[in-house]
């Protein structure tokens, strides 16, 4: 399940956010906190960070449009990748710091979908064989 997803700039800046789940944390706080931790790991490995846990949530960040993108996962969801990666499809091609509501309904919509169960069953299959 995606419990929160969040837009942020470059510069640090919560562009949007939805929560959808237990996970709830400052908008402009949670920006600050992306922002230094992407210098960070770009100081350390030149390399921007893709995926932190926190506590009982994981946190898949993939920088598309010209942002950040997180999506806030349970610590033990086994869909992160896909699931961040629909929503990602979203904002392919965005235009930086727009949301519109549009914008934020067709993100709740990736984040509701399910797998399908060929995916699933696919998914099971690579992990067990």
């Amino acid at each position: 399940m995606i419990h929160s997803i969040y837009i942020v700039n470059d510069g640090g800046e919560t562009l949007a956010a939805i929560n959808r789940g237990n996970f709830d944390m400052d908008d402009a706080l949670f920006g600050g906190f992306l922002s230094a931790i992407q210098m960070y790991s770009q100081q350390v490995s030149g390399q921007e960070m893709n995926e932190l846990s926190l506590e009982d949530y994981k946190m898949m960040i993939t920088k598309t449009g010209g942002v950040f993108l997180v999506t806030v996962h349970d610590e033990d969801d086994t869909d992160t990748v896909a699931a961040s990666e629909r929503v990602a499809k979203v904002l392919d091609g965005f235009a930086n710091d727009i949301i519109t509501d549009d914008t934020i309904e067709l993100l709740k919509q990736a984040a509701e979908e399910q797998k399908s169960g060929r995916n699933g069953a696919i998914d099971w299959a690579s992990k067990v064989l």
